[in-house]
């Protein structure tokens, strides 16, 4: 068996660093360190599998393009098994991957999740995806250090309270700010904030949050940003922090790579009662969680599902009322092995506690009839993806106006995606937007109601 992988070695990922970039880059170490890897670029097109025989195995996990390998083999009739992977919840990016895989899927394909919410989400759409074709893997552990648990300061000494992530609403980083805001009140000044991320708005800024936070009364020396940090950072962080908040209910949310993280470098976890995080924490860890059941979602934007309850996270801070660190009970599916026992065709299963509830109130809307023929998405899917990285931009400004002028809106933002200099896979911010626009359009869902007790 020989393994064909896309080349992310090379590729400059200069302003652009989040934990799906991470993964990339070390999944591309990790494979290419292997001596029977043939790597090639995507980008190039069907070529691209010029070099793949029967009976390999390629491992599509370098973006939401796993549909187009499958459309490729399909051309090229080999018989080639495709590993492919879903690292995002409700994004367009991975949905429209997996709703135009659907049709061309092989006994053998299979798909890698992050987290068993994920998997459950995806497999109520897409029932192909079901045990011995799909599994939770994501390699990560032996790349992460580990520390002694870190102690819990008593309730008469100074907390250090962490928040590493991207600084939106979407990860209701505003609901930090108003808990920090809480904790450092109530417990008369014995609280401190340490966060790190790249901020999505001038609200989250710096200057903007240190402002805020001296209107609420908190001097600037209990407050310290680090701003967007480097992986190499990440001991400077942990070892300024005593707890960390995820209470995150991002719509794109599917592990919270930061909270395995956090806990393998000793620090305890205090996140909301949904998604993945429940997987990875102690009950007494998760925070109660109301989700919005009144607004119909989009995929093509990232918002929160839902809000932690303030009272309850601040009352587990004062008190102190949280588990010490430990790492999830099933930590299998983050370890190398279940990475190459997939490639060697032994899927593996693994009994995770997951966040079931939240999973059965998830509804997909559905296709408009003249969007319903999945082989029309896949190759509009394909045209665009070759004229985005082949430099035919003059057939991608066509399709744009013609975008604009059926939907009455000018899209600026889209038109410099279309003319930028440089394109990579790595980027996944740009040329799914360019999919979604002139494509596939992204579905909505919605999540009912809870079931009255």
């Amino acid at each position: 068996m020989r393994l064909h992988v896309h080349d992310y070695t090379d590729v400059s990922l200069a302003g652009i660093l989040d934990g799906a970039v991470l993964m990339h880059q070390q999944m591309a170490e990790l494979l290419s360190a292997r001596g029977d890897v043939v790597p090639h670029d995507q980008r190039v097109g069907p070529d691209c599998l010029a070099k793949v025989e029967d009976g390999d195995v390629l491992y599509a996990g370098n973006g939401p393009y796993a549909h187009l390998y499958h459309l490729w083999r399909e051309r090229q009739g080999a018989d080639f098994r495709i590993v492919r992977e879903v690292h995002t919840t409700f994004w367009s990016g991975y949905w429209t991957q997996e709703e135009l895989c659907a049709p061309l899927v092989r006994p053998g394909d299979v798909v890698l999740f992050p987290s068993e919410f994920t998997r459950q989400v995806f497999l109520r759409s897409f029932p192909d995806a079901a045990p011995g074709a799909s599994a939770v893997v994501y390699p990560m552990l032996e790349r992460t250090p580990r520390a002694p648990q870190a102690p819990v300061p008593p309730r008469d000494g100074v907390l250090r309270i962490g928040y590493l992530g991207a600084l939106s609403e979407a990860k209701n980083f505003d609901q930090v700010l108003r808990v920090f805001e809480r904790c450092h009140r109530e417990t008369g000044g014995r609280a401190e904030l340490v966060f790190a991320g790249k901020p999505n708005d001038p609200r989250w800024s710096t200057e903007a949050v240190l402002a805020r936070l001296a209107e609420q009364g908190v001097p600037a020396d209990a407050v310290t940003a680090l701003g967007l940090l480097s992986p190499q950072r990440l001991p400077e962080f942990f070892s300024r922090i005593d707890v960390l908040l995820f209470p995150s209910t991002a719509s794109r949310e599917s592990l919270g790579r930061v909270v395995i993280e956090a806990l393998a470098y000793g620090i305890p976890v205090l996140a909301a009662d949904m998604g993945p995080a429940v997987e990875l924490l102690p009950p007494r860890n998760l925070v109660p969680a109301a989700l919005d059941s009144g607004t119909e979602f989009s995929m093509g934007r990232v918002g929160p599902l839902g809000r932690v309850d303030e009272d309850a996270l601040v009352a587990r801070l004062v008190e102190r009322d949280f588990e010490a660190a430990q790492l999830p009970p099933v930590t299998a599916p983050f370890e190398d092995e279940a990475l190459w026992r997939v490639m060697a065709g032994d899927v593996p299963s693994h009994e995770i506690r997951h966040d079931a509830a939240t999973v059965e109130r998830v509804r997909i809307g559905e296709r408009e009839d003249a969007d319903a023929d999945p082989r029309r998405l896949l190759e509009s899917a394909e045209d665009v993806f070759l004229e985005y990285f082949h430099g035919r931009d003059a057939a991608l400004l066509e399709r744009l106006t013609a975008y604009e002028n059926a939907t009455g809106r000018e899209r600026p933002a889209l038109r410099a995606l279309v003319t930028r200099p440089e394109r990579n896979l790595a980027d996944y911010r740009a040329l799914p937007a360019l999919v979604d626009a002139l494509a596939v359009p992204p579905l909505t869902y919605r999540l009912a109601a809870a079931p009255t007790v």
